[in-house]
């Protein structure tokens, strides 16, 4: 299969709009399974594949990953050069994020006034009528990667918060990348999440401020990842390289798909105390897990439009979520706690298995979930594309 050719154009890749819906169904799935069930893994074989909802995690590392890739695209097509300037960058990034964020936090700090979200849950942690001020500051300033015991108005938006931050850093990697090249590039995101992740493990919370080192840190290298996958897979400087791999790349995507799979089973998921267990290894499974998503980038990017595995992330359904994936990340979690506190009001709903409360619920969330985050898209969101001239 030969590679895409490399074009200065402007060029939309569908299958990225398929890959953020797989990613948002997979986080939203995850949590509507944790609602439902908990942290209890199936045991009937039929049913085994619905355990991979709980590692829900990895569908955020797609999604940053996917954010490094689409930002560093353009920049790449043009010889790694910003000639707009790097005030229209952040500009684009403003517009395109926050609105929905902050449509989103005020949705939900309204309902919290009728109905405090402490009793929507799951669990208790949640908002009350009573919201303390710092609780007010951290999510009116996207701090939560870094105050986390402050980000109890929506799970989510603790990522929202490092993926903004992760966007200042973003000018000093393109420089890195154009003067030194991707092998130092790559060197010094390594060192960097290496380097966060000890001093976090060394001072949980830092002196003084009583705040954590941007959570998670080794997050910096799924970030570069993404860039890293989109200079390779568009630059000109790499279009020999692509040739010699060409034949090979699928079989490295299924490699690091088996070894991230095979480190899966090796520590999996079945109740609350090795959910805690998984997530203490992060900082180890989610750089397998970019890498991975990286190459599959990569791989992607080279084949033809309408070569089956492209064809398979650019189907329209997947396409259209796509369009709306950020609304769908940012609203589900508040729908999905909305229903499932309506269906415990019925006995009979309470009195189910597990499975069938799973199913109860998805029936009833799923669309709630996409219908409304579609018109809340369309209210709130904007796609603005960044042009790097």
């Amino acid at each position: 299969m030969s590679p895409a050719p490399v074009s200065l154009a402007p060029q939309r890749l569908l299958f990225l709009d398929g890959l953020r819906a797989l990613a948002a169904l997979w986080v939203m799935g995850g949590h509507l399974y944790l609602f439902a069930i908990g942290w209890q893994a199936q045991t009937l074989w039929a049913a085994q594949p619905l355990n991979l909802l709980m590692y829900l995690h990895l569908g955020v590392v797609v999604f940053l990953v996917l954010s490094g890739y689409c930002l560093a695209l353009p920049v790449v097509r043009q010889d790694y050069r910003v000639r707009a300037g790097w005030p229209a960058f952040f500009t684009a990034r403003a517009l395109r994020i926050l609105p929905p964020y902050f449509a989103t936090l005020a949705l939900i700090l309204l309902v919290n006034c009728f109905v405090p979200l402490a009793y929507w849950g799951r669990h208790d942690l949640g908002l009350t009528a009573t919201i303390s001020a710092p609780v007010w500051w951290t999510n009116l300033l996207l701090l939560q990667d870094i105050y986390g015991q402050y980000n109890n108005i929506n799970g989510a938006f603790w990522s929202i918060a490092c993926e903004w931050h992760l966007y200042f850093t973003f000018p000093a990697l393109i420089w890195l990348l154009r003067r030194h090249g991707l092998g130092v590039l790559l060197t010094v995101a390594v060192l960097l999440a290496w380097g966060l992740t000890s001093l976090s493990g060394r001072y949980p919370r830092l002196p003084l401020v009583d705040a954590s080192v941007p959570q998670p840190p080794h997050f910096i290298l799924l970030f570069v990842l993404g860039i890293a996958a989109a200079a390779l897979a568009n630059g000109t400087a790499f279009a020999a390289w692509r040739e010699r791999a060409r034949r090979y790349l699928g079989w490295g995507v299924l490699l690091l798909l088996a070894l991230l799979a095979a480190v899966l089973c090796r520590h999996p998921i079945v109740d609350g105390a090795s959910a805690v267990r998984f997530a203490g290894r992060f900082a180890r499974v989610d750089p397998l897990a970019g890498l991975f998503t990286a190459a599959l980038l990569v791989w992607l990017t080279g084949l033809a439009p309408g070569q089956w595995l492209r064809w398979l992330f650019e189907r329209r359904a997947l396409v259209g979520i796509g369009g709306f994936s950020y609304s769908l990340y940012l609203v589900h979690i508040p729908l999905l706690a909305t229903a499932y506190k309506f269906l415990l009001h019925w006995p009979a709903y309470g009195a189910l298995a597990p499975l069938e409360k799973l199913l109860g619920l998805a029936l009833l969330g799923v669309p709630l979930c996409l219908i409304f985050a579609y018109g809340f898209a369309r209210v709130v969101e904007r796609r603005i594309r960044w042009r790097p001239s």
